[in-house]
């Protein structure tokens, strides 16, 4: 019988200054070439395998989720989402068109897994979506090439999911994918940025060395990552470096 197969998996930066880079033609500035350059090789997959849908995993930068209102995990259900205006206008970027059907299944799979989830519609997406993807997915006569389902997580306020809660969310949403009844391909990304603060006496840190540890652990061992406190990971990444348990 036909059932969704996830095809490949994307850990990506979602820093909005590589959506201004690129709105501003860049991309071959010395500060910016080498990052599209990395980039270039996920945008040809993307191109090559054209995905029918990616579920997103991100975090909403108080955009269309405030402290009021925040939930652990929120599943977005819409049949599209638009571009966030986050201070400045929104970016001059399409609309991306939401994949509820398979959305509302993960959503119902994670719910019998025991994941409470809450969900979401009529909400625009900020940075941590549009700022990665508009760079990594081909749009064609303004059109984006897949419908997206995303998952935001909220990883700004404590308490916050544990990375150990993160994994084993992961390991849900396979489960929820790969029962979904259709033959659909599938891609999962998953953002926010390696080690970086950006504020407090320790503004502007970062850790390259933690970073490469973290991405060669992550394919090796991803369950040590798992076991990790809040704690460790601002320690080593810096206190927003920390929304790296979204990779897990």
């Amino acid at each position: 019988r036909a059932m969704a197969r996830i095809i490949g998996g994307v850990g990506v930066s979602h820093t909005p200054t590589i959506g201004f880079a690129y709105d501003t033609n860049r991309q071959n500035d010395p500060a910016w070439a080498p990052i599209f350059e990395a980039f270039e090789p996920v945008r040809a997959w993307f191109s090559d395998r054209r995905p029918d849908a990616i579920v997103y995993v991100f975090n909403d930068h108080m955009t269309s989720f405030f402290f009021d209102n925040y939930p652990a995990f929120a599943l977005g259900i819409d049949h599209r989402y638009e571009v966030a205006d986050e201070g400045g206008g929104p970016r001059a970027l399409p609309a991306v068109p939401g994949h509820a059907r398979l959305a509302q299944h993960i959503g119902a799979s994670l719910v019998s897994d025991e994941f409470d989830m809450a969900f979401f519609q009529d909400k625009p997406l900020d940075h941590g979506f549009f700022s990665p993807m508009s760079v990594l997915l081909e749009r064609r006569d303004g059109q984006w090439p897949t419908a997206i389902v995303p998952l935001q997580v909220g990883v700004l306020q404590f308490p916050i999911p544990s990375a150990g809660r993160c994994y084993r969310l992961g390991q849900a949403l396979r489960r929820a994918i790969e029962s979904y009844p259709e033959d659909i391909t599938v891609a999962v990304v998953s953002t926010g940025g390696l080690s970086h603060q950006v504020h407090g006496e320790r503004a502007g840190f970062n850790n390259a060395e933690w970073d490469r540890q973290f991405l060669q652990t992550l394919a090796r061992d991803p369950a040590r990552l798992a076991e990790m406190t809040h704690a460790e990971y601002a320690t080593l990444g810096g206190m927003e470096g920390a929304e790296i348990i979204m990779w897990l």
